[in-house]
């Protein structure tokens, strides 16, 4: 296993029990692994992550956090992908999920980089944002 495999598998584990940090996490994490998608007519938002324990704590906070449902597929390893990847998709309320995480502005239109309020925020969320 690769370091960045072991530090991804030991952050997986770590208990974060407030809820700003857990959403800057969130953010955080929906920003660099995903993206926003188009699905008849709807905007959806999509995280591919690497472990099923990383998509289970995504899905766990989606729906915790901000009420919404996801759905989880495998993309199966083949060609170039050495491991398995798990496609967490958010489609009902993927709009408003988008604009609460920072994804889009109030016009639908999407932001580049993180929001500012989460370079911004308390020393527990930035390092949730790290």
């Amino acid at each position: 296993m690769a370091l960045t495999s072991d530090v991804k598998d030991e952050l997986t584990k770590v208990e974060v029990s407030k809820t700003t940090v857990r959403a800057a996490e969130l953010a955080t994490i929906l920003r660099f692994s995903g993206g926003l998608h188009l699905i008849g007519g709807r905007i959806a938002v999509e995280s591919e992550l690497d472990t099923p324990e990383l998509a289970r704590r995504v899905r766990k906070d989606l729906a915790e956090l901000y009420g919404v449902r996801s759905e989880v597929s495998v993309i199966s390893a083949s060609g170039l992908r050495r491991s398995s990847q798990y496609l967490v998709r958010v489609l009902d309320g993927g709009e408003t999920l988008a604009r609460q995480t920072g994804l889009l502005d109030a016009r639908r239109r999407p932001i580049r980089g993180l929001p500012n309020r989460l370079t911004t925020g308390s020393r527990d969320e930035l390092a949730a944002v790290w």
